[in-house]
């Protein structure tokens, strides 16, 4: 009877740590409050999210840098509430300034595209170590005026070989539900991609991107916004089952020892 209870003491701290494992975020700065100073122009800089990188482009005239800015009220409620409170060095206004919460969110400009310089795409981005055949679970959250404008707005997890290049992706269009009102700010909602991480995996990118953005030229609201990320590595069925079956044999050799 003890054996027995001993082994169900024993499975059930191998499931239990299986299941915290799942919970360990991958990404640095998460929740997006940490900045720093980017120039725009000379003399002029905006908050950008510390470690993600950002790459804006327009379609005719090319890489900018005002494709998206952290602010602090970018990432309202119902997205959780943290505090990061950091940027180097402070700014007077937005995120990072410690006379206000912290609590910064990416704001998106669709209206950054137009006709003289072309469509706006930007993406917000971070990789971290990957391995072939795990599974990724990437979660976040985002929202947008009514009056902006994208031919995509999307969440991805990009697998990436030892050079850096995108071997797949995993991708989640936004604009479906984006839009449809719920009641919150920016009608923000939680959105999850989960994918599989292909052969030849090195490492593996979380990716928020706006696609194709132009001014609406009826004006209004036009932000699009994201906050708080999640990734997790979730263990292989096979993994657990190996360290179930190794347990097995431990107290079986207890049992003739």
């Amino acid at each position: 009877m003890k054996r027995i209870l001993f082994l169900v003491a024993v499975l059930g701290f191998v499931a239990y740590g299986a299941s915290t494992a799942q919970a360990v975020n991958l990404l640095a700065n998460g929740n997006l409050d940490t900045c720093y100073a980017q120039e725009i122009v000379p003399g002029f800089f905006l908050p950008k999210p510390a470690v993600w990188q950002n790459i804006g482009t327009r379609s005719i005239t090319g890489a900018y840098e005002d494709e998206m800015s952290s602010e602090t009220w970018a990432g309202p409620a119902p997205t959780p509430v943290t505090t990061g409170n950091l940027s180097n060095p402070p700014f007077p206004e937005g995120c990072g300034d410690v006379t206000k919460d912290g609590d910064c969110g990416v704001f998106f400009k669709p209206f950054s595209g137009n006709a003289t310089d072309g469509l706006a795409t930007g993406h917000l981005q971070q990789a971290v170590p990957g391995t072939a055949g795990v599974t990724y679970v990437l979660t976040g959250w985002a929202g947008a005026e009514a009056n902006a404008m994208m031919q995509d707005a999307v969440f991805a997890i990009d697998y990436l070989n030892s050079g850096g290049g995108t071997i797949s992706s995993t991708t989640l269009s936004l604009l479906p539900t984006l839009f449809v009102a719920n009641g919150q700010p920016f009608n923000y909602k939680q959105y999850t991609v989960t994918g599989v991480a292909p052969a030849g995996t090195v490492s593996v990118q979380a990716r928020a991107s706006m696609i194709g953005a132009q001014s609406n030229p009826l004006g209004g609201g036009q932000a699009f916004v994201v906050d708080d990320f999640t990734l997790e590595a979730v263990p292989e069925p096979a993994t657990v089952a190996l360290g179930l079956l190794g347990v097995c044999s431990l107290i079986g050799l207890r049992r003739r020892g």
